[in-house]
Parts: structure tokens; sequence; C-alpha cells
């Protein structure tokens, strides 16, 4: 137990130790420039721990190769905190590893051994998170780097998952203040996600944590964040129990309509448009509820008519559009949406772009086919008007449309 007990001494003390402030409070920390000098003689004592330690023999061996592969995660990450010596020693500790133990500590979670990488893989998760707490995280950013690194592959490990044991920290991040924190949690919980069917939530409700959180977030501008947030409500999604699942996509659907409503960054606006059009592949014909949805499409087909705007938004706009056609076509009604075919027209007519125009084309010849047959021929009348405008690509598309409507 000695040995064991210096050993794990001798790894804390090559690793970044606590800092005195936040880690986003300063741009320079004493403790990295600490640990740095004394680095090489902390690696001498920890080399000479394991020569000392039969290592293959002792019980603790999950709990030494957990602690071994954070230090080598550590050292090896591309930070501030380290430069081309604790590079040096990362290679070293994974060379030593090979010697004692016939494995390379970078791969360790990822193939079967004589070891238990399950155990390890456990293990490595509680040791980062009894020092990712909610007041103390920001203060070991580089076991924020090792949780990142771990995490990212995830799908790689021989273990099975348990989203108690593996989310805290990535929800921890998310719900700062930070961007690049945000960002980091949510590359983390979209990996996690990718992982888990809804058997690994059995016994619990942890999903219902994920999804307060994720919708938290779900509000931020930043048009990244955003995406990211997006990919992992519908990994979400697809996890869902069956008797909640349609509540939250109601819940879901409406929230990102109505940012859909009031947002003016464009990108953003293409991001939530395409989160819109998965949504609905998801929702279905319970879209209907939300009738606003209309009034949106109709928003944003108007201002494409601007070209600026339509290179970012209409491809985006159209495809949704398409999927909301495909399950609630029964609610367009002409004399009450008219104004769709009207902003429709106005896009072709400005559109440049043949590929664009063809899916416009496409449909308003959908929205024509779903009027009743005296309001297609009112509307094949008033496309006839449209040769009184000199544009000859726009009167082909026209053309195009009424030769697909047999009324």
């Amino acid at each position: 137990m000695k040995y064991i007990s210096e050993l794990m001494e001798s790894i804390n003390r090559c690793l970044l130790p606590k800092l005195a402030k936040y880690f986003d409070e300063s741009q320079t920390h004493k403790e990295f420039d600490i640990r740095n000098e004394n680095l090489r003689h902390n690696f001498q004592l920890l080399e000479q721990c394991l020569g000392d330690l039969d290592i293959l023999k002792t019980k603790e061996v999950s709990a030494i190769i957990a602690a071994l592969l954070i230090l080598y995660k550590e050292l090896t990450c591309d930070c501030s905190w380290n430069n081309e010596d604790t590079q040096e020693y990362s290679k070293k500790l994974n060379i030593y590893f090979e010697l004692l133990c016939g494995l390379r500590l970078d791969n360790i979670l990822h193939q079967r051994s004589n070891f238990n990488v399950q155990e390890i893989y456990d293990t490595s998760l509680d040791m980062l998170h009894r020092k990712l707490s909610y007041e103390n995280f920001k203060k070991y950013p580089g076991q924020v780097e090792v949780y990142c690194s771990i995490v990212k592959d995830l799908r790689k490990y021989k273990v099975s998952l348990n989203p108690q044991n593996v989310f805290p920290a990535s929800l921890l991040l998310i719900d700062d203040y930070i961007n690049a924190n945000k960002s980091k949690g949510l590359i983390c919980c979209l990996s996690i996600l990718r992982c888990l069917e809804y058997k690994h939530f059995k016994g619990g409700n942890y999903y219902e944590v994920v999804y307060k959180s994720l919708m938290k977030v779900s509000i931020e501008k930043d048009a990244d964040i955003t995406k990211l947030t997006h990919a992992c409500l519908l990994e979400l999604c697809r996890i869902f129990p069956s008797d909640i699942k349609d509540a939250r996509l109601k819940e879901i659907y409406s929230e990102i309509l109505d940012q859909l409503y009031t947002e003016s960054n464009l990108y953003r606006k293409a991001e939530c448009f395409k989160f819109t059009k998965n949504i609905i592949e998801f929702h279905k014909v319970s879209c209907v509820i939300k009738n606003n949805f209309k009034n949106i499409i109709n928003d944003s087909l108007d201002n494409c008519t601007n070209e600026a705007v339509a290179e970012i938004l209409l491809p985006h706009t159209l495809q949704c559009l398409e999927e909301w056609l495909k399950y609630c076509w029964p609610i367009w009604k002409l004399s009450s949406d008219y104004k769709m075919i009207s902003a429709l027209l106005k896009v072709l007519l400005t559109s440049k772009d043949s590929e664009i125009a063809t899916h416009i084309q496409k449909l308003l010849i959908t929205l024509i086919c779903l009027c009743k047959t005296d309001e297609q021929k009112q509307i094949i009348a008033n496309l006839d008007k449209a040769n009184e405008i000199q544009n000859t690509e726009f009167n082909l598309r026209i053309e195009a449309i009424k030769q697909e409507i047999n009324v």
C-alpha cells in the first residue's frame, strides 16, 4: 500500500495543480510555470515508483492505469500550459507503460486485454469528476481537456456506458457562460448521445436532465453553438421513450418556431430552418398544431427576394417547407394561404440559381395541385399574365409549371 500511495502521489505531482483563480480570469497562471519547472524532477520520481512496483500483480491496477491515462492525456493536449518538454514526457510515459504492461496508454481503452477496461474507464471518469465539480471545474483546465479527450473517442471503446457517470462534466461546460466551454460541453454531449440508446437510461430519467440543459442553451445567439445544440437535441429525440417523445417534440417544435419568428441573424436563422426540417421529420403530422409556421415561411421567402439573403437562407427555407408539406398539406388552403404562392413566385422571378428555381417550381406545382379545380383554373389564368413581365427565363419557368397542371 505504501508503494501504491507513493505512486499515486508522484502521478499527482506531475499533473497541473488546482489554480488559485478560474482559468478564464487571467491570461497567466503561476501554477503552469511551477508545474513545468518541477516536471523533470517529479517525472523521475514517477519512473522510480513504477520501477519499484509490479503493476501487473497489484490489486489496484485499474486505479493506477486510470491515473496514468489521465496524466498522459494532460501532458499530450495542445494547450497553453504544455510545451515541447511535456510532449516528450508523454511519449516517455507511453513507452514506459508499454514496457511494463505490453500495451500503450494511448489505446488502453480501445482493445480487449488482461486488464479490466471497463473498470479503468469508470475509474478515470470518477477521478475526473471529483475535481470537475460546479465550484472547481474552471480551476482544473487540464482535467477538462482530459475529459473532453476521453469522451471524444467514446465510440471506439470496449466499454458499456452509464449516463450518470459520463454526462456531468459536459453539462457543467454547457451551462457555463463562456462560449468556448459551451462548445466543448456540446461536443462531448453529442459524442455521448451518439453512443446511447434508451436502454441506457432505464432505471432513471437522466435524459430529462440533459434535455433541460440543452433547451436552456438553445436560445444562445452564436450560430456554432446553435448548430451543436440542435445536433444534440436531434440525438436526444432519437432516444426519448415513446410515452414522452411526443410532448418533448411539441415543446421543441414550438420553441424553434418562436426563435425563427424573432431571429435576425441570417446564419443562425438558416441553422434554425435546418433544425426545424429535422424536427418535422420526427414530429410529422403533429406539426399541424402550430399555424404560425406558414407565416414564418412567407416572411422568409419575402426576405429572400434579396440576393444576399437568398444565398444564405433560401435553400433551407425551401427544404423546410417541402418537409412540412409531406405531412401537413391538408391544412394548406388557397383562401387563407395564397400569400405562400405569391411569395414563391416573387423568389422564382429573382432567383438566378437554376437548381433553386427548379425546387421552387416543384413546390408551386405541389401547392397548386392541392387547390380545388376551380382554384387551379384561376391560378393558371393569373399565370398567363406572366408574359407581361419582360423576363424570358421567368416566363419559361411559368410555362413549365403550367404544363404540369392538368385542368
